[in-house]
C-alpha cells in the first residue's frame, strides 16, 4: 500500500525547494545589482585600462535583412566616428533582404566617401550569425566589430572600443546600448529602465573579474583571430541537428570566456538603438533573447565541470542560476496561479517596481539626459509584463528552441528595431 504520509512529506518538501532556488537565483540578482551600486559609487579604479594610443585597424560588420533605409542612417553615424578614417572600414552583408535595404547599402558607399565600405550580398538567407561569418572573410584588420544594423554609432564609439584592448587578455568588449525612443510609449519607457540598470548596474560585478556573460550584439569588439577561431563552432551551431542562428552574441561571449579570454563592457562606447515600441513586437524579441538564454544554460550544464575549473566563479553562478531562476520562477508562478489565483494582485508588486523605477529615474536624469523617462510611474507595467514574461515566455522558449529566423524581421511586414541582448 501507498504510505499517505510519506506521499504528504514529499509533496510539502518539493514546493519548499522550488521556493528555495527562485530565493536564491534572486537572491544573486539582487546582489548583483547593489555590488554594480557600491562598485559604480567607490571603486571607479577597477575599470579596465585604456591606451587610446594603441589604434589598431578595425573592420566594422554590418549584417542587415531587412532594414531599409536605417541602414543608411546607421552608416552615416559610423562616417562621422573620430577614429582614424585609414584605420577602419565597413564590411555590409546582406542577407537576401526583400526591401530595397542593398540599394541602401550602396547608395551609402556611393555617399560616404572619406571611409571604406565594402558591400555583399549571402547567396541564400542565412541568419545573422552566418551572415557575421561570411562577413569577417574579407576583412584583415586586427579587431572587428559586430553590429545590429539599426545601431547609431556615438563619434568616439570605435575609440572607445579599441582603447580597451591594450590589455593582452581581453578578448572581446561591448558598449553601451542607450535607446532612442524613451518616451514613445509605455513599453519603450519600461526598455529605457532595463537597457540603463543592465548596463550601468547589474553588468559591473562582472566587469569587475573580466567575466562578463553577455555582450550585446549590438556593438561587440572582439580580436579577429579569435573570431576566426570560434566561426566553425559558430557554423556548426544545431538544436538536435537543425541549425541555430540566434544568439550569437552570448555564444561568442561564452566562447570568449571558455578559451581563457577576458570580457568587458565599456560604459563609455556608446551606441543608440531603437527599442520596440508595442507589446507584440516586444514579446517576439524577448522569445528570442529566452531561447538563447535558456540553449546557454543547457550547454553550461552539459560541460560543467569545463566551466567549473577554467572560468571565475562571477562567470559560473550567472551562466547558471539567471536562467536557472527563469525556468525555476515559472513552475512557481503556475503553482501559485493554481492554488491562489490572486496572489499577484496585492498592491506589495506594484509598489516595489515603482520604487526601483523613482531611483532609476533619478539615475538617468543625472547621467543619461538623451534618455530621460518623463513618466516614471509608467514602470509599474513592469509588473504585468513580468508574469507576461514569466508564464509565456520561458515556455514557449523550450517549445521553439528549433527556430532559426531573424526574429522579428519578418519578410510580410514593417522592420521593427531593436534587436540584441543587452
Amino acid at each position: 500500500m501507498v504510505d499517505v504520509e510519506v506521499l504528504g512529506k514529499r509533496g510539502f518538501v518539493a514546493p519548499i525547494l522550488l521556493w528555495l532556488v527562485l530565493f536564491l537565483c534572486l537572491l544573486i540578482s539582487v546582489v548583483k545589482y547593489l555590488m554594480g551600486l557600491i562598485l559604480k559609487l567607490s571603486f571607479p579604479a577597477t575599470g579596465i585600462r585604456k591606451d587610446y594610443t594603441w589604434q589598431p585597424t578595425v573592420s566594422v560588420l554590418l549584417p542587415c535583412y531587412n532594414e531599409g533605409e536605417t541602414v543608411y542612417q546607421t552608416i552615416e553615424s559610423i562616417s562621422r566616428n573620430n577614429y582614424p578614417n585609414h584605420l577602419f572600414e565597413i564590411i555590409a552583408q546582406d542577407d537576401c533582404s526583400v526591401d530595397d535595404s542593398y540599394q541602401w547599402l550602396l547608395k551609402a558607399q556611393r555617399d560616404f566617401t572619406n571611409i571604406r565600405i565594402r558591400c555583399g550580398r549571402n547567396e541564400a538567407n542565412s541568419g545573422k550569425a552566418r551572415t557575421v561569418c561570411n562577413a569577417v572573410q574579407h576583412s584583415e584588420a586586427e579587431l572587428v566589430i559586430s553590429i545590429d544594423s539599426d545601431c547609431i554609432f556615438h563619434p568616439d564609439c570605435i575609440r572607445e572600443l579599441a582603447a580597451c584592448f591594450s590589455e593582452p587578455g581581453i578578448g572581446s568588449v561591448g558598449g553601451r546600448v542607450g535607446v532612442r525612443n524613451p518616451n514613445e510609449s509605455i513599453i519603450t519607457v519600461v526598455q529605457t529602465l532595463i537597457y540603463y540598470s543592465a548596463f550601468q548596474l547589474y553588468k559591473l560585478p562582472e566587469n569587475w573579474t573580466r567575466s562578463i556573460c553577455c555582450i550585446s550584439g549590438c556593438l561587440f569588439a572582439i580580436r579577429r583571430s579569435l573570431l576566426l577561431e570560434i566561426e566553425p563552432a559558430i557554423r556548426a551551431r544545431n538544436w538536435f541537428g537543425i541549425p541555430v542562428n540566434q544568439g550569437e552574441d552570448r555564444f561568442l561571449t561564452h566562447q570568449t570566456l571558455l578559451r581563457g579570454y577576458g570580457t568587458y563592457i565599456n560604459n563609455d562606447a556608446l551606441c543608440w538603438t531603437t527599442v520596440p515600441n508595442n507589446l507584440s513586437v516586444l514579446f517576439k524579441q524577448q522569445l528570442r533573447w529566452r531561447r538563447s538564454i535558456v540553449r546557454d544554460l543547457f550547454y553550461t550544464l552539459r560541460t560543467l565541470p569545463q566551466h567549473v575549473w577554467k572560468l571565475h566563479p562571477n562567470t559560473v553562478l550567472t551562466l547558471v542560476l539567471t536562467p536557472l531562476g527563469a525556468i525555476v520562477a515559472l513552475i512557481v508562478v503556475a503553482n501559485m496561479f493554481l492554488s491562489d489565483p490572486l496572489a499577484w494582485a496585492g498592491p506589495m508588486p506594484l509598489i516595489g517596481y515603482l520604487g526601483i523605477a523613482a531611483v532609476l529615474s533619478w539615475f538617468i536624469r543625472r547621467h543619461s539626459v538623451e534618455e530621460t523617462v518623463k513618466h516614471p510611474l509608467a514602470f509599474g507595467a513592469y509588473a504585468g509584463w513580468t508574469i507576461i514574461s514569466t508564464v509565456f515566455l520561458t515556455p514557449l522558449a523550450l517549445l521553439t528552441m528549433d527556430s532559426s529566423d531573424w526574429g522579428t524581421r519578418a519578410k510580410s511586414q514593417e522592420v521593427p528595431l531593436g534587436n540584441a541582448n543587452p
